[in-house]
């Protein structure tokens, strides 16, 4: 099984999401954005951005050269034929995307380095949309797919690499949800010791179907929301064994096919996103990241593993 962390031991391919990295439709959307902004809030800078195939296994990725920043409304288009995903990522002091790309698809533990800021995104399957609204400060920004369950060099090795700059503009209030995941991190844990509660999620109002999701990192360390389907007979205790051997043995305990996700956020940022469910019942909520230090477990083995009932 091959899965996504940032700074972790699961690291074969990046750090954006597992589910686009074992899952073909991990983060997906059926259709148009048909939330409407109302009242006398600004509307959100559209910041469009589609991966397209380029032929002989090459891909590319456009997105404008330079937006105003602020409240923005990403609408991730995937104009190719397998799974894409535009994880946005923010370089401090002139840093490249390359770097970028080189720490977050490392197979070994990797430190991730101040300079590198996770800032959500939105991913889909092929000729699919999805839409992301989040908050962005200035700086230089990429567009990184580091998964989309391609074989050999992920898409962004191989030209699905984009780069813009983000102006200072105005921030505003996020677009209703009718779902929410938060993240967390225990303040007061000794992040020495072997803590098994260091992070935690909470979800509510998950259902089947596109959901619009407010995903909030109230920690400080970085973490994305991803979710499985529970296989029937199989328990959480199933699951997170499967999750921390090197080698699982035995099929898994998780319908990976019908598996979702977020894009990796920063501490103290959210985002309101699509989120397509397939199944009702029993789901894994996970979170395989590791701290930025590179040092210690994935945040599953630290409290990020709780089952979530989806109606």
């Amino acid at each position: 099984m091959k899965s996504s962390t940032v700074g972790g031991r699961r690291t074969v391919r990046g750090s954006v999401a597992l589910a686009l990295a074992v899952v073909p439709l991990g983060l997906v959307s059926c259709g148009d954005d048909d939330s409407k902004d109302s009242g006398a809030e600004a509307k959100p800078t559209p910041l469009a951005i589609t991966t397209s195939d380029a032929g002989a296994k090459r891909f590319t990725t456009e997105a404008p050269r330079s937006i105003k920043g602020g409240l923005v409304k990403v609408v991730f288009t995937n104009a190719g034929k397998g799974p894409h995903e535009a994880q946005l990522v923010r370089l401090d002091g002139g840093h490249t995307p390359q770097e970028a790309l080189d720490i977050v698809t490392s197979e070994e533990p990797a430190k991730i380095p101040k300079w590198l800021h996770f800032a959500g995104g939105a991913g889909a399957g092929p000729g699919q949309k999805a839409t992301t609204t989040l908050d962005l400060p200035p700086g230089t920004y990429a567009v990184l797919d580091t998964g989309g369950g391609q074989e050999g060099p992920p898409p962004s090795a191989r030209g699905a690499l984009a780069t813009f700059e983000v102006k200072q503009g105005p921030s505003g209030t996020l677009p209703p949800s009718t779902a929410t995941i938060t993240a967390a991190d225990d303040e007061k844990a000794d992040h020495g010791a072997d803590h098994e509660n260091k992070h935690s999620f909470k979800a509510s109002g998950l259902k089947v179907g596109r959901n619009k999701l407010l995903f909030e990192n109230k920690g400080d360390e970085p973490h994305h929301a991803i979710l499985f389907p529970i296989l029937p007979g199989k328990s959480l205790a199933d699951v997170k064994k499967a999750f921390s051997e090197e080698r699982p043995s035995g099929p898994p305990p998780v319908d990976f096919e019908s598996g979702a996700g977020t894009a990796v956020l920063d501490g103290k940022t959210k985002e309101v996103t699509d989120l397509q469910l397939r199944k009702k019942g029993r789901y894994a909520l996970v979170c395989f990241i590791t701290d930025r230090d590179g040092k210690g477990k994935e945040h599953l083995q630290e409290g990020m593993l709780k089952e979530v009932n989806v109606q």
